[in-house]
């Protein structure tokens, strides 16, 4: 089965902001910056097949940045279960899997120097953003971009979107030809508290394509973070500092 990519928000560092920056699109990502790993939340996980149809679950997690880092995620629920060891096992294994994986951060591999205005109106700016050459080996440059929209009162992000302009190959999966036909990914702010910034709230991810150019394949998945509680980092307890931006993983 085809795997939608998803690449949580709020977890990689990028390269500093420089001054070509659009002002807007600068000051709402220095506003996310600040808040980083300052909420705890819980996390729900619901994945779907390519004919929309739930596989077992959700999958639910506790994230505390005010732990240490062994003990910030918990598991809740494990595909709809309450989680038995073997289960507890099974997703710290996958945890580690997603980790080894993961892909450069977002806020690495796009172009923040090229990003244009490429909407305003209903009190929002939409910047779009393109893909760095060569900076990424899951999304060519040429077939995605990053459409980010600002918030004209609050200069906040309020939503994130990856989209592909057109199909691609990807190298073989299992030995097989792959193509891409379509990713989507979007993500969507709420805020928590007037005096902070607007955090994820909400995410999918979809995709599909075709494997050996027969079996078509895709799916779906849909993530929630509920629960916002302000919390002190635990790094902040031993005054360890954190470079100079560290945000949009996904």
């Amino acid at each position: 089965m085809f795997q939608v990519v998803l690449l949580f928000f709020l977890l990689g560092a990028m390269a500093t902001l420089r001054a070509e920056i659009p002002p807007a699109l600068e000051a709402a990502v220095q506003k996310l910056i600040a808040d980083i790993d300052r909420w705890a939340y819980t996390q729900e996980v619901r994945e779907f097949d390519k004919n929309g149809k739930a596989v077992p679950g959700p999958t639910l997690e506790r994230y505390d940045p005010s732990k240490p880092e062994d003990e910030q995620w918990t598991l809740r629920l494990y595909r709809g279960q309450i989680p038995t060891a073997s289960d507890v096992r099974s997703w710290k294994r996958q945890k580690s899997r997603e980790a080894r994986r993961r892909e450069r951060p977002l806020g690495e591999i796009i172009d923040f120097d090229r990003a244009v205005l490429s909407e305003e109106g209903e009190g929002a700016w939409v910047y779009r953003v393109p893909i760095k050459p060569g900076a990424s080996r899951r999304l060519p440059e040429d077939k995605f971009y990053v459409l980010m929209r600002v918030d004209q009162i609050r200069h906040e992000l309020t939503r994130v979107t990856v989209r592909t302009t057109e199909s691609f190959r990807l190298s073989g999966v299992a030995g097989l030809a792959a193509k891409v036909d379509q990713v989507e990914i979007d993500a969507h702010f709420a805020v928590i508290d007037e005096q902070y910034a607007a955090q994820p709230a909400q995410i999918s991810a979809a995709g599909s394509g075709r494997i050996a150019w027969v079996f078509r394949v895709g799916g779906r998945a849909e993530v929630a973070w509920t629960e916002m509680v302000r919390v002190k980092p635990y790094r902040d307890r031993f005054d360890v500092q954190i470079g100079d931006v560290k945000a949009l993983d996904f």
